[in-house]
């Protein structure tokens, strides 16, 4: 899968900026506790977590990550992972039953963008 809003970086500027504006508020709405309104895991609640919130400023893992990576781990959360999992097993809850997937993609694009990184390019499968 790919983000269905990336596309519009290049597609349609105008309506790419409504989807990290959306991604801004809902960042703030709901992540800012834990991540902290610098993305640097400096929210209010960071240090009462262990461990503590991703840090997506300061070595930051994002580069490396894909999208759907991302969607996926923001989707499930943390408990209950299953051991292959780690070290993502953190209190960060399942916020697919919280937010809708465009939420979820747009806070993506939002937190990419903050940084200015790029997400790491989706691989062919080599066949031989």
């Amino acid at each position: 899968g790919v983000n269905p809003f990336r596309a519009l970086e290049k597609s349609n500027p105008e309506q790419f900026k409504t989807h990290l504006a959306n991604g801004r508020a809902t960042y703030y709405k709901n992540c800012v506790f834990c991540h902290g309104d610098n993305l640097a895991a400096t929210g209010m609640y960071a240090h009462g977590l262990d461990p503590i919130p991703s840090n997506f400023v300061d070595s930051s893992p994002l580069p490396q990550l894909t999208e759907t990576f991302i969607f996926w781990r923001i989707s499930k959360g943390g408990p209950g992972l299953p051991e292959e999992g780690g070290p993502w097993d953190t209190a960060m809850p399942a916020w697919e039953k919280f937010l809708k997937e465009d939420e979820i993609w747009d806070v993506i694009l939002f937190v990419y963008d903050f940084n200015k990184q790029r997400p790491r390019a989706r691989e062919e499968a080599h066949t031989q």
